[in-house]
């Protein structure tokens, strides 16, 4: 991937025409909706909640990547808050799409989650006038990391967005801003490229690995039956908390090839991968457990119907899914290991 277009000064002007930055602190101080602890109908799962009734059964915004404080730093906390973050796109309508907006979950008390939504927004540059505006940003994201203070968010054909969780701001007036109070703009991107014979890379998901040596960025595509979807693996440059660059581009670290159809989401621990899996709007899906040097063995139906991204929270040793057909969409936990020998 290379880096690609830097909207740096957009933000900034962009941030200074809303009334400046707020950041994290004032969305978690300010969340709006209660999320229902729930009896999770997923085999595996340990804890888990629901969304409201309103967000449970919502037909055109859909759930897709999960991910954690515990990705964001060594600890599981974010200023002393345990907190969960989904993404979810809007599927368009006439043409048209409200974007992806990503709900910032506070599990400190587990007996009673609340959340509230974040709407993802690209600075745009108005070519007579030079002000800046903003636009919904229009992709699936089906898989985001928090890293350091970094969101990065899967671009199916594009790449990877970032986002800078401090940028979030606040917009004033009735309803906001399409009707969300926070919003967090784009700062850059890593553009999708490759070597001529191979096929173009499709971002279905991402995930962050901190259990080695050095951190890495796992990414996979999503293919039906009879496709030949891959994995791979990027290095992170701690130092920067960017993806390590070499001539302007994050070349991977390894390719897997020849992977599992329906891959909804994926990550590693220690060197043994774990895959989500669908299988339809009425089956539980599975997850593949595949360590070093073995084939990948299915962990049959244990995720509920729909599961979507998976991420990994080492303090707690849980591996966390979220599901996304409506009226069926759950967020949960799994402890690692019932799902195979620890590593």
């Amino acid at each position: 991937m290379r880096a690609g277009r830097d909207l740096r000064l957009q933000v900034e002007q962009l941030a200074a025409s809303l009334g400046g930055r707020v950041g994290i602190d004032a969305v978690l101080a300010d969340l709006d909706r209660a999320a229902v602890v729930s009896d999770v109908p997923a085999a595996a799962a340990s804890y888990g909640f629901r969304w409201d009734d309103d967000d449970g059964a919502d037909a055109q915004w859909w759930p897709q990547g999960i991910t954690t404080s515990a990705d964001a730093g060594d600890t599981d906390e974010i200023r002393g808050r345990r907190v969960v973050v989904v993404a979810w796109y809007a599927k368009r309508l006439n043409g048209l799409t409200q974007g992806v907006r990503l709900s910032f979950v506070d599990i400190t008390d587990e007996s009673a989650p609340r959340y509230r939504h974040v709407l993802l927004v690209e600075p745009r540059r108005h070519w007579l006038t030079r002000r800046v505006s903003m636009r919904p940003v229009p992709v699936h994201a089906g898989g985001i990391v928090w890293y350091s203070s970094s969101m990065l968010v899967a671009d199916t054909r594009g790449g990877v967005r970032t986002f800078e969780i401090d940028d979030i701001c606040r917009v004033d007036g009735e309803g906001g801003w399409r009707g969300y109070r926070y919003v967090l703009p784009q700062r850059a991107s890593y553009r999708a490229v490759n070597d001529r014979g191979f096929l173009p890379f499709k971002f279905s998901f991402v995930s962050l690995d901190r259990t080695g040596e050095e951190h890495q960025l796992i990414a996979g595509e999503y293919g039906r039956e009879g496709s030949r979807p891959r994995l791979v693996r990027f290095r992170f440059d701690a130092a920067a908390t960017a993806l390590a660059m070499e001539d302007g581009a994050a070349r991977p670290l390894e390719v897997i090839l020849d992977q599992l159809p329906h891959m909804q989401g994926a990550t590693a621990v220690a060197g043994t991968y774990y895959v989500s899996t669908s299988r339809g709007s009425r089956t539980p899906g599975s997850l593949w457990v595949r360590r070093p040097g073995e084939g990948a063995r299915e962990c049959r139906g244990v995720l509920a119907v729909g599961p979507e991204d998976l991420t990994y929270w080492p303090q707690r040793d849980q591996l966390w899914n979220c599901s996304e057909y409506p009226n069926h969409r759950f967020v949960y936990a799994m402890a690692r290991g019932q799902l195979g020998p620890p590593s």
